[in-house]
């Protein structure tokens, strides 16, 4: 896949000055202490220090939105226009001082970095309110562990503990909708976008696996194209919204039947208002092109600013809900063991729901922020399950995690099931929170004030979904099917505003609507819009047929290679598009593409010794493109590659000296010279940890978890068919067999075991075949789907004799299968 930089709408005129160290301390000038506009001593004591800072410049005014209310698009308008007019001058003031900023407009604030003379410019300006510093960065998290994995309680009927005792389960049945038809959405450390339990419920994902990142995933510092996570908080947060049962496994999301979106925030604050202005307005994969109607029905946030961070996200939730979105925030966990008054931002925003955090007890742990806010509201609004919560990861499929952060996305969840089943509902935010409120369980917790019903420690009291949707006001409802084209997206303005896609053979469809007439429009890719009316009956269905007029196309045609020849059952995709197919037994493709576009063709081979390739084209007319994908070779390019494997599976025959769980290893004359990397021995060390050395001993992983290749810590001159951490029992066992034309080292049957914890998480059996020709052939076998076993905590590959070289097939990554095998072969020549 390409990566790419998404466009920062900075505005900057001339170059930025940079300062070096020992620039001399300034004063600010008297203007500036007198200024009409409030400053911030943190922004004196920064200049004071630096010479520059960046500052934020909150203008006077706020835009009246109860005339747009419940239309994102109204919102969206009104915010910007006001905006733009507010800043006109002093954007064009800023301009001409050279000063790089950059204006925002769901708060009507500018970000500036400047000297002491343009803040003393800027402060005076009549329409500036205020100067504010640049607040500290957003934090999650979970807390720290408090429970053993053997002491989470156990699943419900398939469902996880959590997800029963706030009624998720019995909701589904009662209601019989799981989230259909509403979008969830989450601003966090990103999400993985193609975990099993996460990948078909992103919008982004077409039925056929075609992904559109466009309006779906946001990323301000453009290191990913598409849903990523290098951190986990995320897609455990998004786990609890809309994860659905994968691979067998336990239902571990409230809302599995809502779609989702994203957007990743990173390091600066900044990032945190791009991603709260996207959400109100998400946008095109250059960051372009704002669609309010794209917008989510619900968004959690599951971390905190420290300190008072003034109306900076006040805004942001104050728009969203003024848009029919609702905001679901973690209350934090700064809890101290019961300290009151410890509610962080934004959090304590009045327009924020907050969520506290309770345990398998029902009793609202210790780490989870108390109320009452600064101004002595009650907080937080409602509390949910947060301790030993199980959800979708990225260093397992699935982890245990504690806080806040994992109680407020079971809320944002439970949303998406009400407003699904009770559509009347649907952007109704304050009368979902009363509702959410009423049927709450109530904790009785007065430490921090309050009442028993409700109270600074929990709020209103522990949710009840099951409750909620049984209170909920019922009108009469109606019904929508249609048939278009494969994959079109079709959108419903009336009533409700409502996004649809359909399936591989055109079919949409919505159990539950207000009723009444709806314009709609339906976009294909390679169609004309279509566009009409259809009313939805009360207490009956409306059957809409749409055929979108097909646009002049053209035939791609052509056959993807690899080094060993035509790839059969590769994959070719066109970006931003739901266009897929694989090459036949030929390597041979063909697409059908609208003419007069320009397109980013994308191959990708099923071997992991060929890399993807992305080629452009322009589709005037029928054509030929041929794709060739490069091999995969050493990172510094020393000439290993790796083909088809040149055996099967081989066993071998004499059971070495190897057993428990400590990377145990054994030296071993060899019949013939190895070579890695030209180091060459006829002697091997051996690891119970899934590794072959030339060089010496092998060290075990260092504290269970592998860096990445090359590292010095890593086994050097060593083949690495599954380098992890091994646990080999009575059951299992490390064997060899050694001949004349090739050595065979096996480990067989045994355990892949969890970093830390060292519990099983299933068998594998590895083979490795030796040849004097300086070839390595892997075969694999394991009937186990986890995904240690798969690989996540696993190298497979080689690495030099002083650990400034690798050739990686894989990095703690989850590609290993039954049946897996490839060769590796040294450089030519």
């Amino acid at each position: 896949m390409n990566t790419y930089s998404l466009r920062r709408r900075w505005v900057t005129a001339g170059a930025v000055l940079v300062l070096g160290a020992g620039f001399l301390a300034v004063t600010l000038p008297a203007d500036a202490a007198t200024a009409s506009a409030e400053i911030a001593p943190a922004v004196r004591a920064q200049l004071e220090r630096d010479g520059r800072a960046p500052f934020w410049i909150m203008l006077e005014g706020k835009p009246d939105l109860s005339a747009v209310e419940g239309s994102p698009a109204g919102v969206y308008d009104r915010l910007t226009r006001e905006a733009a007019t507010a800043q006109q001058d002093l954007r064009a003031l800023l301009t001409a001082r050279k000063a790089t900023f950059e204006p925002f407009w769901i708060s009507n604030a500018i970000r500036v970095v400047g000297d002491t003379g343009l803040l003393a410019e800027v402060a005076s300006r009549p329409e500036v309110a205020r100067i504010d510093a640049e607040p500290a960065p957003a934090e999650p998290r979970s807390a720290p562990a408090v429970l053993a994995e053997e002491e989470v309680p156990q699943p419900v009927n398939g469902v996880e503990w959590n997800i029963h005792r706030i009624g998720a389960d019995t909701a589904w049945a009662e209601s019989g909708s799981r989230g259909e038809g509403i979008v969830v959405a989450n601003i966090d450390t990103g999400v993985k976008g193609d975990h099993p339990a996460l990948a078909g419920a992103y919008r982004g994902r077409y039925g056929n696996g075609a992904v559109d990142n466009a309006y779906n995933w946001f990323d301000p510092t453009g290191s990913c194209a598409g849903p990523c996570d290098d951190d986990g908080h995320g897609t455990h947060v998004m786990g609890l919204e809309a994860g659905r049962a994968a691979d067998g496994g336990n239902q571990i999301g409230v809302a599995p039947g809502a779609r989702w979106i994203a957007a990743r925030r990173c390091c600066e604050v900044a990032d945190a208002l791009r991603a709260g202005q996207w959400m109100l307005a998400p946008t095109d994969a250059d960051g372009a092109n704002p669609r309010p109607d794209l917008a989510p029905d619900v968004v959690n946030i599951s971390w905190y600013f420290r300190g008072d961070n003034g109306s900076l996200f006040g805004d942001i939730l104050d728009a969203w809900v003024a848009a029919g979105i609702f905001p679901v925030i973690a209350a934090g966990n700064n809890g101290n063991g019961g300290t009151c008054a410890t509610n962080t931002w934004p959090a304590s925003f009045d327009s924020a729901y907050t969520v506290g955090n309770t345990t398998p007890a029902d009793v609202v742990s210790g780490d989870s922020s108390r109320g009452p806010t600064q101004d002595g509201r009650t907080k937080p609004d409602i509390s949910a399950p947060g301790t030993a919560i199980r959800s979708s990861h990225i260093s397992a499929e699935f982890a245990v995690q504690n806080g806040t952060s994992q109680a407020a996305p079971q809320v944002a969840g439970a949303v998406a099931l009400l407003w699904s089943a009770v559509p009347e509902l649907d952007g109704d935010v304050a009368a979902t929170r009363r509702l959410l409120d009423d049927t709450a369980r109530d904790i009785d917790d007065t430490t921090c004030g309050g009442t028993a019903d409700d109270n600074s420690v929990a709020g209103e009291g522990l949710l009840d979904i099951a409750a909620a949707l049984r209170a909920a006001p019922r009108g009469p409802v109606g019904a929508l099917t249609g048939t278009t084209v494969g994959y079109a997206t079709v959108q419903l303005n009336g009533p409700r505003l409502k996004n649809l896609t359909a399936d591989a053979d055109g079919r949409f469809a919505l159990a539950r609507m207000v009723p009444g007439t709806y314009t709609y429009r339906v976009s294909a890719f390679g169609h004309q819009d279509a566009t009409g009316t259809v009313t939805v009956p009360a207490g009956g269905t409306a059957t809409l047929p749409v055929t979108p007029v097909a646009l002049p196309s053209a035939t791609v045609t052509g056959v993807v290679r690899s080094a060993e020849g035509p790839v059969a059952g590769a994959t070719v995709t066109v970006a931003g598009t739901p266009a897929r197919v694989a090459t036949d037994a030929d390597g041979r493709y063909r697409l059908t593409l609208p003419t007069g576009g320009d397109y980013l063709l994308s191959a990708e081979s099923p071997s992991r010794c060929a890399l993807p390739a992305d080629v452009p084209i322009e589709v005037t007319a029928d054509r030929t493109l041929d794709v060739d994908l490069p091999a995969r070779t050493d990172l510094a390019e020393y000439g290993h590659t790796c083909t088809a494997p040149v055996t099967g599976y081989q066993a071998g025959t004499t059971r070495l000296d190897l057993s428990g769980n400590d990377g145990a290893v054994t030296q071993v004359d060899l019949p013939f010279p190895v070579s890695v990397y030209g180091s060459t021995s006829r002697t091997a060390w051996i690891s119970g940890n899934g590794a072959l050395s030339v060089t010496g001993p092998i060290p075990p992983p260092f504290i269970d978890v592998l860096p990445e290749p090359p590292d010095s810590m890593l086994p050097t001159g060593a083949v690495l068919p599954f380098y992890s951490v091994l646990g080999i029992d009575a059951q299992a066992g490390v064997y060899t067999t050694l001949g004349a034309d090739q050595i065979v080292v096996e480990w067989r049957d045994v355990q892949v075991l969890r970093p830390f914890s060292r519990e099983p998480d299933g068998r594998i059996s590895v083979s490795l075949v030796l040849r004097p020709d300086g070839t390595f052939t892997v075969n694999y076998r394991t009937s186990d789907p986890g995904w240690y076993v798969r690989g996540r905590n696993a190298l497979i590959g080689l690495q030099n004799a002083d650990g400034t070289d690798a050739f990686i097939y894989s990095a703690l990554e989850v590609v290993v299968r039954d049946g897996l095998g490839f060769t590796i072969r040294p450089p030519r020549g």
